[in-house]
């Protein structure tokens, strides 16, 4: 016997983190490969920023949704890993070369897993509006550059 009620069709806005990321792996071999350049003593500018983007997408991603429930956890670990990347700046400034000390490691390292274990467990809309807002910043830093070159 068939239901006389009106069909409901559910559908979701937009993939789930998790299914979001897995179509586009780039994301997360760019970032493993980032933290074993570090790991290797091989890393490059381009390493450092790939860090930094994922750091700044954490943290965009926590300020953008504050209704939800709170993860303690990932902001600790984001402060955790602005502080190690200070200092990797900083002595890259003063020396030249990137490095890591092992506690900095363990901080990327740590960075990069929950990341990673963050936006699987968000809606993937809130992975795009995140990535969204961070490339609105990066092309205002470089035009900001650039006015000031």
């Amino acid at each position: 016997m068939r239901k006389r009620g009106a069909r409901i069709r559910h559908q979701a806005k937009a993939a789930p983190g998790l299914i979001a990321q897995s179509l586009g792996p780039e994301y997360e071999t760019r970032l493993r490969m980032a933290v074993e350049a570090f790991r290797g003593g091989w890393a490059q500018a381009a390493h450092f920023n790939d860090l930094a983007d994922t750091l700044d997408l954490l943290q965009i991603g926590i300020a953008l949704y504050p209704a939800q429930k709170a993860d303690p956890g990932a902001a600790a670990v984001a402060e955790l890993a602005l502080v190690a990347m200070q200092n990797m700046r900083e002595r890259y400034e003063q020396r030249g070369k990137l490095g890591v000390t092992g506690e900095e490691l363990k901080a990327i390292e740590l960075l990069a897993d929950v990341s990673l274990d963050y936006w699987n467990r968000r809606s993937g809309a809130l992975f795009a509006e995140a990535y969204r807002q961070l490339t609105n910043v990066r092309n205002a830093q470089r035009e900001d550059e650039r006015a000031a070159a």
